[in-house]
């Protein structure tokens, strides 16, 4: 239940009043002070009536604490019994039943005790007077009780929501970070791959001097198409990247004008990009006859446009063998290899390697090998090659 704000003031001014209601139903109406009694009597069940009230401020902080109190002052002050019994409702309503119902029969159990300190009438000792306690004690128990499973009920309800909106944004988080590392080994992938080229052209351009104006014409038009095409994918990047939330269509993006990922079938030109910049490569094909899944053909054409673009960087000009083997319900071997340059050492693997890495082990394959091979740098992986149903 709450314990600040208005809502509990409210419940502490009625718990007072009742108390005190019960003071004055005890002492006004008729005096419970009998005639053979001592007339202090009055002014001590005044006295603790009022403090039996008072203590009930406390039940919120200390439940069982005040119930006890005030079940103790019921034994020789006659006004506090409104306040046993809120302290007995209240009991139920901050603690487990089993707790509520222990202390409401020890309330009822204390009773008899009075007799040792007042005087009883046989009315206030009769059989009745006494089953009116009890179904009194197991209402206010019983209702309480109902109450606080209320409240669990509300609390848990509550804290299912706020567990579910809290998994949902954390679905949705992981969603975009996936997301954003997806676009990002695409733009290394494109991207490298694209400027690399436009470098090698570039670079050959500038030592060839002796070359004829169709041949510069041709290269610079290479190198055009290349840069043009490199600003356009990373527009298309930096679109997504811009705004994480925003899907394609909220960006304007018409997802049926973006172009189609490249897959196993695109390979051969990319392959003649990389000989156009002056990198001699030979392919073999030893795929058996089936249908490649694109998923499986998109990681190993990105797969061999990563190893083409650090043979051209690395080793530039040295001649680079692409194999292709495999068959359905078996797996798809890709191995792209390289001399070693002649000269400097060999750089360690960086963020290509890496990447080429995580895309085998998204599609579900293993890498071979990702290095130096005796005196050829070999890159090879294997990925899975499912049987693809007849449509």
């Amino acid at each position: 239940m709450p314990s600040t704000g208005l809502t509990p003031r409210l419940y502490d001014a009625g718990a007072l009043a009742v108390a005190l209601l019960g003071v004055y139903l005890v002492l006004w109406p008729e005096r419970p002070v009998l005639p053979t009694e001592a007339p202090a009597w009055w002014w001590i069940d005044l006295v603790g009536g009022v403090l039996a009230a008072l203590v009930l401020l406390a039940r919120r902080r200390a439940p069982i604490g005040s119930a006890l109190v005030v079940f103790a002052l019921t034994i020789p002050c006659t006004g506090a019994w409104l306040a046993g019994a809120v302290a007995t409702f209240s009991l139920a309503v901050r603690r487990p039943w089993p707790t509520a119902v222990g202390l409401a029969v020890l309330s009822l159990a204390i009773a008899p005790v009075q007799g040792l300190f007042r005087l009883q009438t046989e009315e206030s000792t009769s059989w009745a007077n006494v089953g009116w306690a009890v179904v009194i004690t197991a209402a206010l128990v019983a209702t309480g009780a109902a109450i606080r499973a209320r409240h669990e009920l509300l609390d848990s309800l509550v804290e299912r929501a706020e567990r579910a909106e809290t998994e949902a944004a954390l679905r949705a988080e992981a969603a975009r970070t996936a997301e954003r590392t997806r676009i990002a080994r695409e733009m290394h992938d494109v991207l490298a791959h694209r400027l690399s080229m436009v470098s090698l052209h570039a670079g050959a351009l500038a030592h060839r001097r002796s070359a004829s104006p169709e041949e510069i014409r041709d290269a610079l038009e290479v190198i055009r198409a290349g840069a043009r095409d490199a600003l356009v994918d990373l527009r298309a990047i930096l679109g997504v990247l811009r705004d994480p939330d925003t899907d394609d269509d909220d960006a304007g993006v018409d997802p049926a004008q973006r172009p189609p990922q490249p897959t196993l079938a695109d390979l051969e030109r990319l392959l003649d990009g990389v000989r156009a910049a002056g990198t001699p490569v030979t392919l073999r094909d030893e795929l058996a006859e089936g249908a490649l899944p694109d998923e499986c053909g998109r990681t190993l054409y990105r797969i061999t446009q990563e190893a083409l673009t650090n043979a051209a960087r690395h080793a530039p000009g040295r001649p680079v063998e692409v194999v292709l083997r495999g068959a359905p319900g078996g797996e798809a071997e890709l191995e792209v290899s390289n001399p070693l340059p002649a000269r400097g050492p060999v750089r360690p693997p960086g963020n290509g390697l890496l990447g080429i890495t995580e895309r085998v082990d998204l599609a579900g394959g293993h890498v071979l090998s990702r290095g130096p091979d005796h005196d050829r740098f070999r890159v090879a992986v294997r990925v899975p090659w499912p049987v693809m149903e007849p449509r």
